[in-house]
């Protein structure tokens, strides 16, 4: 069971009536026993005042308000500091994608040392997080997103669907099947059920093929991992990738960046 001094960080602009994005936020916070802290971006000009805040979290007990401060050292100061262990943000509007990367938050996910949870505008207010959907490229860091996998099978009694791509190349097919035996051989510590699904997409276009596989409900979770590019093409990459999915299917996705030190979530 986890910590619960440890939290979720609710990352918003503004205060939709259907409270869709808290919805998510506490369920996870649910699952990892912990509770919401929820913000304005940092970087907004146009700041919620702290008492609509507290208002919108009154009716519930394991949600605080918090106000966070521009820095270098952030978002990793600050979350290490209050005990983060995810971010959740709201696209609430395609227009939404203008705001956020203007005002720097994509930066702040891509630096984070924490996985970032997003919500879209087609992504339904009700959840459960019980069916985890796993694209599996030819990358090694694919692993990396089978350790948070587990966390939900673990905690949350969840399915994981794993949906490995289909390389000729030989030493992408390597890569592939040793992030298969790494997963099998991590899964099995645990009780959880997890299937593994054949697929004749590549690598490039297997994370497209995890959304169509959990249309058949909404609420599926999709890990993603964000892309390696370096420099000023990093924010760009990976902004236009989330966006296409998040404009054309209704899925949550959990957004992974590779090869970071991360605060995990304690056992405890």
């Amino acid at each position: 069971m986890y910590n619960k001094n440890q939290h979720i960080l609710l990352l918003i602009q503004k205060l939709n009536p259907n409270k869709k994005a808290l919805n998510h936020a506490l369920k996870i916070a649910n699952i990892f026993k912990s509770k919401v802290l929820i913000s304005n971006s940092p970087f907004s000009k146009n700041k919620i005042p702290n008492e609509d805040l507290e208002n919108y979290i009154s009716d519930h007990d394991n949600a605080g308000t918090f106000q966070l401060t521009i820095a270098d050292d952030q978002p990793n100061k600050m979350i290490k500091e209050f005990n983060i262990i995810f971010m959740l943000i709201e696209i609430d509007k395609k227009n939404d994608f203008k705001f956020y990367l203007k005002n720097n938050i994509f930066s702040w996910i891509l630096n984070a040392k924490i996985p970032t949870f997003i919500v879209g505008y087609k992504t339904s207010i009700k959840t459960d997080y019980s069916n985890i959907i796993l694209p599996i490229d030819h990358k090694k860091e694919s692993k990396e997103k089978m350790i948070w996998a587990s966390y939900f099978g673990r905690f949350n009694n969840a399915v994981v669907q794993l949906i490995p791509a289909t390389e000729k190349e030989e030493t992408l097919k390597k890569t592939i099947r040793n992030t298969l035996l790494f997963t099998k051989k991590m899964f099995s510590q645990f009780i959880f059920d997890y299937k593994i699904h054949k697929s004749e997409f590549s690598s490039k276009h297997i994370d497209e093929e995890a959304f169509k596989t959990a249309t058949t409900n909404e609420s599926d979770l999709v890990v993603l991992m964000t892309g390696k590019v370096q420099g000023v093409f990093l924010l760009r990459y990976n902004s236009k990738k989330i966006k296409y999915f998040i404009n054309h299917y209704p899925n949550p996705i959990l957004l992974i960046n590779p090869l970071k030190d991360y605060y995990l979530p304690c056992d405890g």
